[in-house]
Parts: structure tokens; sequence; C-alpha cells
């Protein structure tokens, strides 16, 4: 189908491209509802949306290595949060420091309850595929599959 809304992603370390969109979720700690949801076209970098994501009310921000920019640890420290993002090598650093390494690992059993996340919307739910031609109605896809993934979450919460 011919949808002017999608674009092509090349994963790193993965062969191949995908053509479509992306979701991008910001997941309660606590509960594991989720808390914000973007729809962005594939060839989106994770760190373009991310802000977007942080509602304001969160001690914390737990994130994956793709977050991580100087600018966006120093906002949320000014703001009185702690960044827990994962921290990445880069230009000048090609090599973690082993003090940042055991930082990583640390983080990392926190961070992965967005991994769950995923894994529910996608294996359980089957949101594998955007059924819709348009950012708007693959939005639309993206919340209602939320919406229901947070029933299911709450049912699981008050039971």
């Amino acid at each position: 189908s011919n949808d002017p809304d999608a674009r092509f992603a090349k994963r790193q370390g993965k062969s191949g491209s995908t053509f479509g969109y992306k979701a991008h979720v910001g997941v309660d700690e606590g509960s594991g509802l989720i808390r914000a949801v973007l729809t962005t076209p594939a060839n989106i970098n994770d760190t373009t949306p991310a802000d977007a994501l942080i509602r304001g009310d969160e001690a914390a921000v737990w994130a994956d290595a793709a977050y991580d920019t100087h600018a966006r640890r120093a906002r949320l420290k000014a703001e009185g949060k702690k960044p827990r993002i994962a921290r990445r090598p880069n230009r000048h650093h090609p090599e973690l420091p082993p003090r940042l390494k055991r930082y990583n690992l640390l983080i990392a059993r926190r961070r992965a309850q967005v991994e769950t996340t995923f894994a529910t919307l996608k294996r359980r739910m089957r949101l594998t595929c955007i059924r819709y031609v348009g950012l708007i109605k693959a939005t639309g896809q993206v919340l209602l599959a939320s919406i229901a993934f947070n029933m299911r979450r709450w049912a699981t919460i008050a039971a």
C-alpha cells in the first residue's frame, strides 16, 4: 500500500529495513501502566520525541542509551528528577569506563519494564503491523492498543 506518512528505517546491527511507524511509550515505574504514547514515522530517531514522553511529575526518568544526551540529563537534574538514562560511548570516548558500564548494568533491570510493555503489545495484543494508512489513523491504532494494555494491566493490579 502507498502510505504518504510512513517511512523506511534501518536498525543498527539488523539486516534489512522496515517501512511504517514507531511507537514511543512512557511507562509508570510502579504500576507498569502506559502514561504517554507517541506514534512517529519509522525514520524518526528515538531521542527526538523523548521529552514529550516525560509528564512532569516523575521522581526519576529511566531510559535506554538511545535517549542519552548531556542536555537532557542536565535538564532533568535541574528539574529535580533523577536521570537514570543508560550511558553510551561517543566519538571522544569510544569505550565506556568500567564505572559507567556498571551503572548501565544496575539500571538495566528497571528499564526492562518498558521492554515487557512492548512484548505484551506486540506478542499478546498483536500490534505488529499498522492496519491503516496515514499517521493520524496509525496513532489511533497505537492509542487504542495502549488503552487496552492499560485496562488489562489495571485488572491485574486491582485483583
